[in-house]
This record gives structure tokens, sequence and C-alpha cells, in this order.
């Protein structure tokens, strides 16, 4: 049975679903690699080489969520900017992603401890801008230039002004001495301070993602990183064009792994790098292991990643009020969990 056409308004692209789930199927295998890999294994060219190609990863997962809000916009732009509740709503939805960047990072997760911290180094750690803090700043920048734009002609040509400033003031600003700047702020502008994905040049992926993103509904720094954002929009065209074929499955890997790609992030990330937990792949088997090792952790891990976004997926789908308590509920715990921990 052919299922009835969707509306624009409606419609949800599986195309950016499967760039996203592509970037988070392959980001596992960079945290997995970064994490694990043998120090000697690193010397090769081998390694080199997937490193570049590891490293389109967080080009694709930020170009996606520009075009995920450029199709919000778009949509909504009258709502969002006239501030009525669907403008909340996302925003909120945001601010969570936002909190859940910086508890990646709790030093201790037990409150006692956290209020007794006097290490400045700690702190720094905690306060790290990594991508879901990048992602979340940029797109709270992007709706305030949207509502002072008010006209989406105005707001497109502001969007690309600013790409340009940051590409461009990148160097600039990451040269610049931010040791006087607070705690807080002063990882957003350089990495000098333990972060991967400060604003400049990061975002630039972002702001990019949502003036194609409008640009596409319409009609509907350095030379790496040129070619990164290349092959990012290549692999944008290539996945759309295999949409329009209608050969992505609802429940393919890539499908579920970019419709709950915050779920898999957080998940795989707590077992590969948690520090605080004796179980984590880092904790238990060190940067010891070489490339076929690695292989198999990453298969098992996004098996293992993949039944749990199908599960979820699938609960969501048949009971979306079930799914929310029990979000609900798991979170409750958590916080919880943390307030009571002694250590």
């Amino acid at each position: 049975m052919i299922p009835p056409p969707q509306s624009q308004s409606s419609q949800r692209f599986q195309f950016i679903d499967l760039l996203r789930g592509w970037a988070v199927f392959v980001m596992i295998e960079t945290h997995i690699v970064n994490a694990l890999l043998r120090s000697d294994v690193r010397e090769y060219a081998s390694f080199k080489v997937l490193t570049f190609f590891n490293g389109l990863v967080a080009p694709s997962f930020l170009f996606c969520a520009g075009v995920g809000l450029a199709i919000t916009l778009y949509r909504k732009w009258q709502s969002y900017i006239n501030f009525r509740r669907s403008l909340w709503n996302y925003v909120i939805r945001v601010l969570f992603i936002l909190v859940v960047g910086y508890s990646l990072h709790l030093p201790f997760f037990s409150l006692k401890r956290l209020s007794v911290i006097t290490d400045d180094r700690l702190w720094i750690s905690f306060f790290q801008a990594d991508i879901l803090q990048t992602i979340v700043i940029t797109l709270l920048i992007i709706l305030i230039i949207a509502v002072i734009s008010r006209s989406q002609s105005i707001f497109i040509y502001s969007l690309s002004v600013l790409s340009m400033f940051i590409v461009f003031a990148s160097p600039i600003i990451r040269g610049m001495d931010h040791a006087s700047l607070p705690i807080w702020f002063r990882p957003y502008l350089t990495t000098d301070f333990n972060s991967q994905f400060p604003l400049f040049p990061w975002s630039a992926f972002l702001t990019s993602g949502v003036i194609i993103g409008f640009l596409y509904m319409r009609v509907a720094g350095n030379w790496r990183e040129q070619i990164r954002l290349g092959l990012v929009l290549l692999a944008f065209f290539v996945l759309w064009r295999y949409e329009q074929k209608g050969k992505s499955s609802e429940n393919s890997l890539f499908i579920i792994f970019g419709q709950e790609s915050l779920l898999v992030y957080v998940v795989h990330l707590l077992i590969v790098y948690g520090h605080t937990y004796k179980w984590s792949f880092i904790m238990y088997f060190g940067a010891n292991l070489n490339y076929i090792e690695c292989l198999g952790l990453f298969a098992v891990l996004a098996l293992a990643m993949y039944i749990m976004a199908y599960v979820w997926h699938g609960l969501k789908k048949w009971n979306l009020r079930t799914a929310k308590s029990v979000q609900f509920i798991t979170l409750a715990l958590i916080v919880v969990s943390f307030i009571l921990r002694e250590s």
C-alpha cells in the first residue's frame, strides 16, 4: 500500500535523518578508536586518513542541526517571530539539551561533592564547550536573529554575513588571550580550556546548514574545513536522492540513529568515556587495543545502541504518553541519585 502523500508542513525529511544517523554511527567508531587505540598504531598513515574522515562527523552533526532548525523556522516562521507557544516549546527542548551537554562533564555525580570543589581544573573540564553546547548556543543566537529580522530574506542575509564573520574571524579570536574571561564563557571562544568545539569556527557549519535548509525549502577557515563542508553537502545531496528513490526503510540503522541521535549520543558517550564508572570502555580497556579489537567493540556497541534506539523509538510510536512517563521517571531517578549520592 502506498502511503498518502505528506504535506510540506508535516513531512519528515528522511535524508536528513540518514545523514544524522550516519554521523552518529561513525561517531561511535570515532570515540572508540580515539579512546582505545594503541599509541603505536596511531603513528601509521592509515590512522591519519581515518582521522580525516572521522572529522566529518562533527560538521555533519552541526550541519544537520542547522537544516533541522531551518525546516522548523520555515514552517513556523510567524509563530516563532511572534513569540507563540511553539517558540517556547523549542527553546525548552534546546535548553534541556544544554543541561544534558554539561551533565556529561560533571567531575562527580554527586551534588554534595560538587558543592565543596575548590580545584578550578575540575570546573574547567565541566565548562568545556562540547558539540551539544555549541549546537544549543548557536541555535539560540539564530533564533534571536530571526526574531529581530522579522523577514526571511533579511534573516538569510544576516545569517550569511554572520557565517562569513565566523569563518574569517576564527583565527583572530582563537589567537587572543582569554584567561581573564569568565570560566564558563571562555571555552566558547578557544580550544585552550579543554573545549573541542568552540563557537569559532564550528558554529559556521550550523549556520551554513540553516542557510542551505532555507534554500532547500524554498525550491523543494582552512582548506581542510572547506573540503569537509563540501563532502557534507555531497552526502546531503546523495542521501536526498536516495530518499527520493524510496529505498530508505523507517527501521534502518541510520534512520533510527538519526531520529534518536541525542539518546544514542549520550548513552554511547557514557559507555566509552565514563571516567567515573569502572565499567566504561576507557576505564576497563584503556588505550591498549588494535584496529581489529576496536572494530569489534564498535560493532557490538553500535548494535546495542541500535536495539536501544529501536525499542525507544517503537515505544514512542506505540504510546507517546507512556514514553514521556518513562522519560520523566528516568530523569527524576537520575536527578535524585545525583542529589543524594555521597561520592
